[in-house]
């Protein structure tokens, strides 16, 4: 078997190197597995090497001017493979090691380097990801049928399933992760060691939960994971208990109360959603209104569960405040209602909602509602094609403006004849001239100066 041209010639430098110093030397993980899903591209990114080799001998045999100690304690050295490391110049080196008692649910007590592939291999998580390839001698090492599973398309752990999930929770969801990403069946087996297990998940941090969502929803079809994540009974009827009770509890507990095939609906109008941020959104979407919540209460929540940036909480908490509609075919609204519609919420909040409720509209076979939220969204394009007006700062006058047609300081006025003058221009979108808006402003301000 021979891969020379899909494995970056740095990392058979490498792996050279250490073998002619007298180490074992192969690529792991990863990188193999993706080599033997697809051997004729290149369909691996990221090469890890693991070694013999002790860490202050990877040190030793490439030099201090070549590597950066990043996980001593970890067995892991990076060597850059030119000069100044840069992204694609640095290859991380792992030695051979075995592992302790997990004391948190994620990291080992202790690591003790070792010198035997099998034995180093033996603690990695599934058997598609416990295979090592030598580049230099050509030969792969499997002992654990990773290949088989390959062929198989399923997702199995290595040895027992229950010890590997209950050394490091956050496995659980890489099952699942996988199992979207690769299309591929979770082994019975290792399924079945999901419930018993899962109180190892709750002392892995919201990070890494949130960073494990996010790739299996960047996956090709996502609801292949995320049904995994529920518990079903024989009758494929959602029942409480699943990984997605410590994953995402909120929205369990929400699907519960929905009637039968909603559950698994829903996960299918997840899959019609591209972006992972849009597949976010509608794993949320369940907890629309149930209870009523403000944007703060979920710019807090959003933050406490999946630690996302600011512009990402914000833009899932307008979308899942923004209220339900209902526009009908037969009876669209006047083109004023759109835009006074849009105008009332955020534009971007405004997309994630038509794609969203479109999708579910769609699988929920209600014909009605997807045709009339198609019509919806092709209502609020043209307005945005027209260029509407629709917020203060796309009037031809600015506060400044005001202030110095009628000779008056910044107060509160200012605001409330901004906001009257956007009404009108919504009502009528011809009226946003310069000229129009000065003179309707000298007709508005004395009423709005004598309410102080």
């Amino acid at each position: 078997m021979s891969w020379q041209s899909l494995i970056p010639s740095e990392v058979v430098e490498l792996c050279q190197v250490l073998q002619t110093a007298g180490y074992a030397a192969f690529v792991v993980g990863g990188a193999v597995r993706d080599l033997l899903r697809s051997p004729h591209r290149a369909a691996a990114k990221d090469f890890d090497v693991a070694t013999s080799a002790a860490p202050h001998e990877v040190v030793r045999v490439f030099g201090n001017k070549r590597t950066i100690p990043t996980g001593l304690q970890h067995g892991t050295v990076t060597v850059l493979t030119r000069p100044g490391g840069g992204p694609g110049g640095a290859v991380e080196i792992t030695t051979f090691r075995g592992e302790g008692e997990y004391l948190d649910g994620r990291r080992p007590k202790e690591v003790r380097f070792i010198g035997d592939l099998v034995e180093d291999l033996r603690r990695r998580d599934f058997t598609i990801n416990a295979m090592a390839y030598d580049p230099v001698g050509q030969t792969l090492h499997d002992p654990f049928g990773g290949q088989d599973d390959l062929r198989a398309g399923v997702i199995r752990a290595v040895g027992d399933a229950r010890l590997r999930f209950s050394e490091d929770g956050l496995r659980l969801l890489r099952a699942v992760r996988f199992a979207a990403q690769l299309g591929f069946d979770i082994d019975p087996a290792t399924r079945a060691a999901f419930s018993p297990t899962l109180p190892t998940l709750t002392k892995v941090s919201r990070e890494r939960v949130r960073e494990e969502l996010l790739r299996l929803l960047a996956a090709p079809v996502p609801s292949r994971g995320l049904v995994q994540m529920f518990d079903w009974d024989e009758s494929q009827a959602l029942v409480p208990g699943g990984l997605a009770s410590v994953a995402l509890p909120q929205v369990e507990a929400v699907l519960l109360q929905q009637p039968r095939g909603a559950a698994r609906r829903w996960l299918l109008a997840i899959d019609a959603l591209s972006s992972p941020i849009e597949r976010l959104l509608a794993v949320l979407w369940p907890l629309r209104g149930a209870p009523p919540k403000s944007e703060r209460t979920w710019l807090t929540e959003l933050d406490a569960e999946l630690k996302l940036s600011t512009s990402d909480r914000l833009r899932l908490a307008r979308a899942l405040l923004l209220p339900d509609v209902q526009y009908e075919v037969n009876t669209p609204w006047l083109p004023v209602a759109v835009r006074r519609w849009m105008a009332q919420h955020d534009e971007q909040a405004i997309a994630d909602f038509l794609r969203v409720e479109q999708a579910i509209a769609q699988q929920s076979d209600d014909s009605s509602r997807h045709q009339g939220l198609l019509a919806l969204g092709q209502a609020v394009a043209e307005v945005q094609a027209q260029g509407a007006v629709l917020r203060v700062a796309q009037l031809a006058v600015s506060g400044q403006d005001l202030m110095a047609a009628l000779s008056l300081p910044a107060g509160r006025w200012l605001g409330a004849c901004l906001r009257e003058l956007l009404s009108d221009v919504i009502d009528e979108p011809h009226r946003n001239r310069r000229d129009w808006l000065v003179a309707r402003a000298q007709e508005i301000v004395p009423a709005l100066m004598a309410e102080k």
